[in-house]
Order: C-alpha cells, then structure tokens, then sequence
C-alpha cells in the first residue's frame, strides 16, 4: 500500500477531502518573511509566540488520528461536524422562534454572531496555519473550510457559546423537572465534546485552535449575559436612530475588519453573521414600533401538528428568501436604485491573476459591493422570521392563537 493509498479516505465516497501534499496551497504555511512584511511589529510578535504551538503539532495529532480512525467514526464525525456550518444555522437557527422562543433565538443569534466574527478577526489578525494534510488526513464535506487560517477554531467558539447558554437556560428553567434538566445537558455536553473532539479527529484543526475557539466562545456567552441584564429595561421602539446605528455599527466592523495575508475565506461568515444580528435588531425594532408582539403568536398551544406546520412553512420562506429571491433583489436596489458603484470586476480581475499561482495567492481584498450585498441579504432571514413569518402564520390559521 502506498502513502497516498494509506491516507485516503475510509467511509466517503467523495474525493473532496483528501488534500494535495503542497502545503503552501493553504494558508499560514509560507516563510517567516511574507509574515514579517505584511504584518505590523506586534502582530508578528503574537504570530512567532503563536507558531511555537503549531509548528511541531501535526505529527502528533497524526499519531493520534491514525490510531483512532474506523470508517463509522469517518462518517460520523464527517456529517455531525455540519451541526456548525453555514446552511445548518440559516436554516435551523429561527426554528425556536417558531415556537416562541425568541428570546433563546436572540441570545443565539448575539453569541454566534460575535464568536463567528471574534474568531474570523484573531484568524486574519495571527495568519497561523491549520495542521499539515499530509501527515494528516482531513476529513470534511466542506471544501472551502480547509482553506481558512486554523487558530481560532470557529467550530469550538460556536459550540462552547452555545452549549453555555444551552446549560445557563436549562438550569434556569421553571418548568423542567431535576430529571429533564439532567438530560438535556447530557445532549448538550455530547453536542459539545462531538464538534471539539470532531476537529480534531478530522485533522482540521490542534490544540492550539481549540483552546481559543473556547475561550472565545465562553466570552461571547459571558459578554451576552452581562449586557442583557444591563440592558434589560432597554426598549429599541422608543429610539428612532436605533436601526440607523445598528446597521452602521454592523458594517463598520466589517469595513474595519483586519486584513489576512493570504486569502483565507473565513470573512465571509463574518458578514453574514454580522448581517443576521444586525438585521434581527432592526425587525425587534421595527415590531416595537408597530406595537407587535415579537412572537406573533407561535407558541404550541394548539399542539405539534402546528408547530410542524409552522416549521415547514417558515423553513422554506427562509430558503425561498436566501436561495431565490434576496441576491436579485438586493444587488438591483444597490446598484440600480442607490447607484452605489460595482467594485466587482476589478476585483475578479485581480483574483484570477492570483489565483494561477499554485500556491495560496495574497489577500486582494472584497469587493466593498459584495460586502454590502452579503451584510444585507443574511439581515433579511430575521426580517423574514420575525416579520413575514407571523402574519403568513396567521393568514394560514397555524399560529398559536
């Protein structure tokens, strides 16, 4: 058998995971010297204190991933590892709302949305490399993921916020029982120790990238409570200039954001998901205003069939939203309606020139267009949720009411 035979995967049929044995084809893998260049003198610091962590790990982390991999642990921590990608939470996260929990919604939407763009930042910011495919043999349905920088984990950050707040509101509850409470932390500590162990497993990421992927994560969740118990008497419709700062603040992070050295896919979560708080603060603020209950009636009261209705139909507003409708939409009123100028031939000009190389090409930059377009198509998914959604419930007679 050879090498390459050894490392091929076991259990999935697509090819999409085995990765070329040319390092420099992913990023944080140059010399020292494209670093030293293109960062300032305290960032490089951070990234030569950082890379001590990272340079020796892979064999290691082969040794361990050789001596646990089977082909149903191929499968499943291939497919559970989707529990965190992109599509899931467009689609799953509104799905509590449907039956009246945005507030849980709310808070989700704050934590991922941060540790989503916290860990994006710190990977752009210390440009360190994810463990090296060979020895290690990476494991994912996502292709673009393995090309993205490696420290923070944004799996890790994810699941640490939200199994905390999974836990914070278990515990908390008035109506589960000391046996229910017992039982939905056990699922959410599996749902925890599967997507952290999973990384590794995967060879996508080492130590290094999970213990800061967390750190992240318990920060958002801390973060998250502390401002809502400050913030508690709040009310969005009495402050007209609300929407006004909640968008301006959403692209400033996003124009403001650090700029990698090589190109590294990973800030495109980071729109989004600035895109989704944003836009769920606008639609809680527009509801305030129009004196609408936040929940429009979607409890469970009228029993499961309901809440089944309510999913199927919601479910594919978001999809009909998000796949058909926002990008034709959005793009026409920004560049028809506001005349904003298109940035984006130049900008694919310039990537198809980098792109040649057989290598990871430096950071170019985003089209500023395609920046706005993407902030604005994901902050209509909670406009669609909280706004669309309740009275089309009600049109069709499935709310709770």
């Amino acid at each position: 058998m050879t090498v390459e035979e050894s490392l091929r995967p076991r259990g999935l049929s697509n090819p999409r995971d085995f990765q070329d044995a040319n390092f420099l084809k992913h990023p944080g893998n140059h010399p020292v010297e494209r670093y030293q260049t293109g960062m300032s003198r305290v960032r490089y610091a951070m990234r030569s204190y950082l890379t001590r962590f990272t340079d020796n790990q892979s064999s290691k982390l082969y040794e361990w991933q050789a001596n646990h991999r089977t082909t149903y642990r191929d499968i499943f921590f291939a497919y559970t590892s989707l529990l965190a990608s992109h599509t899931f939470y467009v689609l799953c996260l509104p799905i509590p709302a449907f039956i009246g929990q945005v507030d849980l919604v709310r808070d989700m939407v704050y934590v991922l949305g941060y540790s989503i763009y916290l860990s994006g930042f710190l990977k752009d910011y210390w440009c360190l490399p994810r463990p090296r495919s060979p020895p290690l043999h990476r494991i994912t349905l996502s292709a673009y993921t393995a090309l993205e920088y490696g420290a923070p984990s944004s799996h890790s950050a994810n699941a640490t916020g939200v199994t905390f707040l999974l836990l914070w509101n278990t515990w908390r509850s008035a109506t589960l029982g000391w046996f229910g409470k017992s039982f939905c932390s056990i699922l959410a500590l599996c749902y925890y120790l599967t997507l952290v162990a999973g990384r590794i497993y995967c060879g996508m990421h080492g130590l290094l990238d999970i213990i800061s992927g967390a750190a992240i994560g318990v920060v958002c969740f801390a973060a998250r409570i502390a401002i809502k118990n400050l913030l508690k008497d709040f009310k969005l419709g009495d402050h007209l200039w609300f929407p006004f700062f909640s968008i301006s603040w959403g692209l400033l992070l996003l124009f403001k954001h650090v700029r990698p050295i090589e190109e590294c896919p990973c800030f495109q979560d980071s729109v989004a998901f600035i895109g989704v708080v944003s836009g769920f603060e606008c639609s809680e603020w527009l509801l305030e205003v129009l004196k609408i209950t936040s929940d429009g009636g979607m409890g469970i009261q009228k029993g499961f069939q309901y809440f089944i209705y309510r999913l199927v139909v919601g479910v594919a507003c978001v999809a009909l939203w998000k796949y058909c409708v926002s990008q034709t939409l959005v793009y026409c009123t920004l560049l028809e309606v506001l005349r904003l100028p298109d940035d984006r031939p130049e900008k694919t000009a310039a990537h198809a020139a980098a792109n040649e190389e057989d290598e990871c090409p430096l950071y170019i930059g985003e089209p500023k267009i395609d920046i706005i377009g993407r902030f604005f198509i994901y902050a209509g998914i909670p406009f669609v949720v909280l706004v669309i959604c309740p009275p089309l419930f009600s049109f069709l007679n499935i709310t709770s009411s």
